[in-house]
C-alpha cells in the first residue's frame, strides 16, 4: 500500500454516506483519482474548503491493490480557485472542462501536460473572465490533443498536401483534415480565420490566445464552437453530459 504525495487539482467531489466525500482530482503524478475523504461532510473536518472544485491543493493518498477508490489523508490549499464559482456561466464553463478531463483521460494514467493546460486556463479565465469562449476554445483543441484525437492541422489527411495555403480545408467522415480536392464538396468548408486560430492554439499559451484573438468576429467563434463540439461530440459518441449555451447563430 503505497503512499502518494501530489499536487492535484480538484475536479468534483460526490457525497458518500452521512460523513464522507469521494473526490475526483487531477493529479500531477498520477492522472486521474478517486479518492474517499473520510469525515469531510462534517462541521469540524481536516480538509476544510481545501475540496472545493478547481482548488489546487497539495494531497496525500493511499490505495490498497485492485482497490477502485484511494483514501485521502489530508488536503492543503495552494491556490484557491474560489472567487470564479461565483459566477454561474464560468461555473458551468468549468464543471464541462472537468466533464471533458474526466471523459477524456483514463484512471491513474500521468500526463503533466494535461495537468499543466488546465492549471493554465483556470489561470486564463480568473485573468479574462469575459473572454471565456475563446478559453473553451483553446481547452477544447488540447484535450483532444493531449488525447491523441486532434487530426493533423498541417497536412490533408488523404494527399498530405500542406494546408496552410489550401482555402477549402474540411473535417472528413473519417476525422482528418482535408484539402479541397480530396474534399469534393462533401463537407463544409472550413473559413481561413477560423483554420488560423486552430493552428494558433498549438503555439500559444491560452492567456496569449485569448490576447491574439480579441476582436475575433462572432461569426468565427461560432464556427470554432461548431467545429470542436462536432468533434467531441464524435469522439464521445454522444454529448457530453454538461452542456454549455448553444453558441449565438450566424446572422
Amino acid at each position: 500500500m503505497a503512499v502518494t504525495e501530489t499536487e492535484a487539482l480538484v475536479i468534483r467531489t460526490y457525497n458518500l454516506a452521512e460523513a464522507d466525500k469521494i473526490v475526483v482530482c487531477l493529479t500531477r503524478s498520477d492522472g486521474l483519482v478517486r479518492a474517499v475523504a473520510k469525515g469531510s461532510r462534517k462541521l469540524k473536518n481536516r480538509f476544510g474548503a481545501a475540496l472545493e472544485p478547481f482548488t489546487l491543493v497539495n494531497i496525500t493518498y493511499y490505495q490498497k491493490e485492485h482497490q477502485e477508490l484511494a483514501s485521502m489523508r489530508q488536503a492543503e490549499i495552494l491556490r484557491s480557485n474560489f472567487n470564479l464559482l461565483n459566477d454561474h456561466e464560468v461555473l458551468t464553463a468549468l464543471a464541462y472542462m472537468g466533464d471533458l478531463v474526466v471523459e477524456f483521460s483514463p484512471p491513474h494514467q500521468t500526463n503533466d501536460k494535461l495537468f499543466r493546460m488546465l492549471s493554465a486556463c483556470l489561470d486564463a479565465i480568473a485573468e479574462h473572465p469575459h473572454e471565456l469562449p475563446l478559453i473553451l476554445r483553446y481547452f477544447e483543441v488540447w484535450i483532444l490533443r493531449l488525447e491523441g484525437f486532434l487530426p493533423d492541422l498541417r497536412r490533408c489527411a488523404d494527399c498530405q498536401r500542406s494546408l496552410f495555403e489550401e482555402t477549402g480545408i474540411t473535417l472528413s467522415r473519417e476525422f482528418g483534415f482535408v484539402c479541397r480536392s480530396c474534399s469534393q464538396g462533401k463537407a463544409e468548408v472550413l473559413s481561413r480565420r477560423a483554420y488560423a486560430r486552430l493552428c494558433a492554439t498549438q503555439s500559444m499559451s491560452p492567456s496569449k490566445f485569448v490576447q491574439d484573438s480579441l476582436g475575433l468576429a462572432q461569426s468565427i467563434q461560432v464556427e470554432l464552437a461548431e467545429l470542436l463540439h462536432s468533434m467531441i461530440g464524435r469522439v464521445l459518441e454522444r454529448k457530453p453530459r454538461v452542456q454549455l449555451a448553444a453558441p449565438a447563430r450566424r446572422g
